[in-house]
């Protein structure tokens, strides 16, 4: 069965029940570490502001991968329709066509940051415009950290009732979205266990990314349940070449295809490239109609029946799988800027069973999470004398 999204009340812990239980009417700030159930909340939230009566909302995300895959859960009751699930990129465009009569042109798929200085400068123009104060019954916003704050207060302003939540630690386009919370005086909750990770794969977390001062770890604010879904186990796989990485992982997903019946798996690559390379290989196999390339397929999507599905590190952020790949992690050694953040929040989508591949030296910092404690000394060093 698919774990992705909660089916009964007794799934939540009593902190998460209360959340959902505060009043329709308010300005909430949800945060939390991988794994404690920000998105699911923030779904239900939406559909219990639905169920109310109040049914024209609004959901933003980031990217179009997390948008689908929180489409997969909320057709399940289908209280929330797909259109009112956006990225805040299509929604910038919509609302500009709307209110301006101009339509957003970029060369690039995402915003550098004189197109969003732009874009925003429309999007204040749009709601200057906008015929309603309050053009929403509520507004909800999962991944606030990768937004910036004055993308986010032009949003907000658009209804009295808003949801958001975040987490600063996977933040990985370097922007203040996180402090929208002070910013707009919104109320914030915070949530101090996570429920997702198998403790190996916690440990692997930590110490890639150790907490804040202060802060705790994933490790020890685990509550994965292993009599349910098996032992944990997390690998750093030192591989020939490519075809051995992909023979390998193969060989492990044809287990976990029939270990996680009706579970989805996840492959994540460093590079975009990479994702067409993988299309190719898995064409060559005799499960490959069993994969949705996210990006490169027209049709892949979250909703289909598919079990596996390969996206890029960007693309897998707010998505959980039973098993996580992460196939050529070698690219991660001369990758830009937070390659640190961006293999952290890969790592910790993971539930039961993570595998890395890489041929030759991926980044240290994800070598070092991976490595095993050994009695190493002197003697390992230098011989004695003869």
């Amino acid at each position: 069965m698919n774990t992705n999204w909660w089916r009964n009340k007794q799934q939540m812990d009593k902190t998460q029940r209360a959340f959902i239980g505060l009043p329709v009417e308010g300005r909430y700030f949800l945060s939390g570490p991988p794994g404690s159930g920000k998105t699911n909340l923030l779904l239900l939230r939406a559909e219990v502001t639905i169920g109310g009566g109040d049914r024209d909302i609004l959901f933003i995300t980031y990217t179009r991968s997390l948008a689908d895959f929180i489409r997969s859960g909320a057709t399940s009751r289908g209280l929330i329709e797909e259109h009112q699930i956006k990225t805040f990129h299509s929604w910038a465009f919509e609302h500009v066509l709307n209110h301006l009569g101009e339509r957003i042109i970029l060369k690039e798929a995402d915003f550098d940051e004189d197109a969003r200085n732009q874009i925003l400068q429309q999007i204040l123009e749009a709601n200057s415009r906008r015929q309603s104060e309050r053009m929403y019954s509520a507004i909800f916003v999962d991944e606030a950290q990768d937004l910036r704050v004055e993308e986010l207060k032009a949003l907000l302003e658009l209804s009295d009732n808003v949801c958001v939540c975040g987490d600063d630690r996977q933040g990985i386009y370097q922007r203040d979205g996180i402090q929208i919370s002070e910013v707009s005086n919104l109320e914030s909750y915070v949530l101090d266990k996570h429920f997702r990770m198998g403790q190996a794969i916690a440990k692997v977390a930590d110490r890639l990314m150790p907490p804040a001062p202060g802060g705790v770890k994933l490790e020890d604010t685990c509550n994965y349940d292993q009599s349910i879904f098996g032992e944990p186990s997390a690998d750093l796989n030192e591989c020939a070449s490519r075809d051995e990485q992909f023979n390998l992982m193969l060989e492990k997903i044809r287990i976990q295809l029939d270990a996680f019946r009706d579970e989805p798996l996840g492959i994540f690559c460093p590079r975009q490239e990479d994702r067409n390379e993988l299309r190719e290989r898995f064409d060559a196999t005799d499960i490959g109609d069993l994969v949705s390339v996210h990006g490169v397929d027209e049709t892949a999507t979250f909703v289909s029946q598919k079990p596996i599905h390969i996206l890029t590190l960007h693309g897998c952020k707010g998505t959980e799988f039973r098993c996580v790949h992460i196939y050529g992690a070698e690219g991660l050694r001369k990758f830009p800027l937070n390659r640190t953040t961006l293999s952290y929040t890969g790592i910790t989508r993971a539930k039961t069973s993570l595998n890395v591949y890489r041929t030759g030296k991926t980044s240290t910092k994800l070598e070092n999470a991976f490595a095993k404690k050994q009695m190493f000394s002197l003697d390992n060093l230098l011989p004695d004398e003869e």
